[in-house]
């Protein structure tokens, strides 16, 4: 088994080495970096965005075997609206409404976790391989007011269980929805119709924002099987409803929303603003024919810590309601970000986050937790192209108490247009 004191620190001296080795980026990113819609020269009611990402990763020591495995996204988004090319204080009703489009493809090998004996994904592309409709709907936004709609095929995130501090992350446990793992829930890539309302009350969202959100499950195998995926899912019945509340006004909020000034030079923060997201889950009936449901809950706050140029700390948490059909009754995570902390890297963010899931004991009998912990190191060597060197360490993979920790190495490269 390693020792934690003995791996972090050697772990850390590699990503500061990768980090900074031979690029240097400009203090801001480019005014106007290169973009597909400028490429296809598309008229301005129109918004086109390409991504890919690349997950090569591997596990030099612990789990089962040694292995490694390449995942692969190319997510590919269209939005459709008068209001695109206007600023939201000039939107007339027509204005606020948007039609949007999108499908992703995923390649590579997603089975690397249960080739090393992990109970979740390293990877958090790691979905079976095809091509996928991921979203295809009308949406109302609210401009300057205070409400907005959505309606037609999407997932629950990127609207829910999701605050932006988990993207950093790479391992599928801590990037994105807390780890929610109730069978038949659409989580991206899975999507099933649904209708989401926003309220924002008060000026500049001094109340936070309140979201409902409703989904109707029994097509979801259907959808996620459209273009010829196996999606490897069970039928889903019944309906999911979810109500979130989030508050993104905290003390000295208004102050990390301007650029960073250090020694006459003007900074783009790379970390996400302070918020807190309270919310709630409630599913009718799942695999089991039961009802399920969970809470959770995340607060991303500054950090006074004088490293770098700014510093996030983060916690999150996801509790089930009904524990004795949640495969995931608890799951706890939390962790840091530091922006800044090598000189002449104003824009690199070095991240460690750690999540812990609970296995249920009357649905697994002899299992208790696995558990990540997960260090990167983000640069970026154009506006469009970033890499992610990063570096896990799966305590008892599976829960079982009988796999070695896992020690898994890889890079995380993001290319956007």
């Amino acid at each position: 088994m390693l020792r934690p004191s003995g791996l972090l620190i050697p772990l850390l001296r590699v990503l500061l080495v990768l980090g900074a080795g031979g690029f240097t980026p400009a203090v801001q990113a480019e005014s106007d970096p290169p973009s597909l819609n400028r490429l296809l020269n598309v008229p301005g009611w129109i918004d086109l965005n390409l991504n890919l990402q690349a997950q090569p990763l591997a596990n030099p020591s612990g789990g089962t075997e040694q292995s490694a495995s390449w995942m692969q996204q190319l997510t590919l988004g269209a939005a459709f609206s008068s209001g695109l090319a206007k600023p939201a204080d000039q939107w007339h009703e027509g204005d606020h409404w948007r039609a949007n489009l999108k499908l992703m493809l995923f390649s590579g090998d997603p089975q690397l976790n249960e080739a090393i004996g992990a109970a979740y994904p390293l990877q958090n592309a790691a979905h079976p391989t095809g091509l996928w409709l991921t979203e295809a709907t009308i949406e109302r936004r609210a401009g300057s007011g205070e409400l907005a709609l959505k309606a037609g095929v999407f997932s629950l995130n990127p609207g829910f269980v999701r605050t932006p501090v988990l993207d950093q992350y790479v391992h599928s446990a801590l990037n994105d929805t807390l780890n929610s793992e109730i069978d038949g829930v659409p989580i991206n890539p899975y999507v099933a119709p649904g209708l989401q309302l926003s309220w924002t009350p008060g000026p500049q969202g001094r109340y936070g924002e309140w979201r409902y959100g409703a989904f109707w499950l029994d097509s979801q195998v259907a959808l996620a099987g459209l273009f010829g995926v196996n999606p490897d899912l069970s039928s889903s019945e019944g309906s999911l409803h979810l109500l979130q509340w989030t508050f993104t006004q905290l003390p000295g909020a208004s102050a990390l929303a301007a650029p960073i000034r250090r020694q006459g030079q003007t900074i783009s923060r790379q970390l996400p603003s302070p918020q807190v997201q309270l919310g709630g889950i409630y599913l009718t009936k799942d695999s089991s024919g039961k009802s399920n449901g969970s809470l959770y809950g995340t607060i991303t706050m500054a950090s006074p810590l004088p490293l770098g140029l700014d510093n996030r700390f983060w916690l999150g948490v996801k509790t089930a309601v009904s524990g004795d059909t949640n495969p995931v009754p608890l799951f706890l995570a939390g962790g840091w970000l530091g922006q800044g902390l090598l000189p002449g890297r104003p824009l690199d963010v070095l991240a460690l986050g750690y999540g812990r899931s609970s296995f249920n004991s009357q649905l697994n009998p002899g299992l208790t937790a696995e558990a990540v912990l997960e260090l990167n190191y983000s640069f970026n060597l154009t506006a469009n192209l970033s890499l992610q060197p990063v570096l896990q360490w799966v305590l008892n993979p599976g829960g079982s108490g009988q796999v070695d920790d896992i020690v898994a190495a890889g890079l995380q490269l993001q290319l956007q247009f």
